[in-house]
């Protein structure tokens, strides 16, 4: 026997049906709403899809004498291949840097291994020896050092003649019946043979090849702060930089410059300053 339903139960079970009625409804409404929005989506981009497509087709037909060639398809390869080598040299680096900090710990173990086990030795060598240690401490062998009188530079250096010849102008004042002639001399004059084979008087460096000036041809041959001219030259053998050995010919003998016959003009300095060749070399 059904039960009769009160007017407050018959209220309420009206609002749920009315509830539920327009639940679904919604539901639907948002259902429906979704499959819109979704076949949209889907339409445009099967329309995209279409469009790249026939932009395909329309190049591949402008250029379809181009796409089936050799050239193309080695190009295409060629991109693959690139691509590749890219994928590989990154993972090789991030394999690298996970074995990095162990190779570095390693190699720091290995070398302080080694620098105790090489401390350890020279220890006993050490005690072993003891004449030796005091040996291995003595100072360095002095280079040769830069001087700074004629004494000096006859102790620290050795000079050959540069040319055999007669001396016509010494070191010092002088007076001359040529103008031209200054009348203090800041080298030696030895008069000799025009070609004769000048000599380099000294072991150096050539910081000077030139033809400018009052000495004419001249060369300028400097070892530590000691420096020899020879100048009026007729030809010159070597270039500026050029390293040469003592007794090297270096050039032959003229009368190129400011000179009245010919000779050689030959020079020492120490600091630039002239110093007297004949107290330096026999003559």
């Amino acid at each position: 026997m059904e039960r009769i339903l009160t007017e407050h139960e018959k209220m309420k079970r009206a609002e749920q049906i009315y509830y539920r009625r327009n639940h679904r409804n919604i539901s639907i409404g948002q259902k429906d709403e979704k499959k819109q929005k979704t076949y949209l989506g889907s339409k445009i981009l099967l329309e995209m899809l279409v469009l790249l497509l026939l932009a395909v087709i329309v190049f591949a037909v402008k250029n379809k004498d181009y796409i089936f060639t050799q050239n193309f398809l080695n190009s295409i390869a060629q991109y693959n291949i690139n691509l590749t080598e890219k994928f590989h040299s990154v993972m090789t680096f991030f394999e690298e840097e996970e074995g990095t900090e162990e190779i570095f710990v390693n190699k720091e173990q290995s070398s302080n291994s080694e620098n105790t086990t090489q401390t350890q030795e020279q220890s006993q060598e050490n005690k072993a020896n003891p004449a030796e240690v005091q040996s291995s401490q003595v100072q360095p062998e002095q280079t040769q050092s830069t001087v700074t009188d004629v004494t000096s530079l006859k102790n620290s250096y050795a000079f050959v003649k540069p040319i055999e010849g007669t001396i016509s102008s010494r070191f010092g004042s002088r007076e001359s019946q040529y103008q031209n002639v200054t009348g203090e001399h800041k080298g030696i004059d030895i008069a000799a043979q025009s070609g004769t084979k000048i000599k380099a008087a000294m072991t150096g460096i050539v910081t000077q090849v030139s033809s400018e000036g009052d000495y004419g041809n001249h060369i300028r041959v400097t070892q530590n702060n000691v420096t020899t001219l020879y100048a009026h030259c007729l030809e010159m053998y070597v270039t500026e930089g050029q390293e040469i050995t003592q007794g090297q010919e270096i050039a032959s003998v003229g009368s190129t410059g400011n000179s009245t016959g010919p000779h050689l003009h030959f020079e020492i300095r120490i600091d630039n300053q002239p110093v007297n060749p004949a107290e330096v070399i026999l003559f």
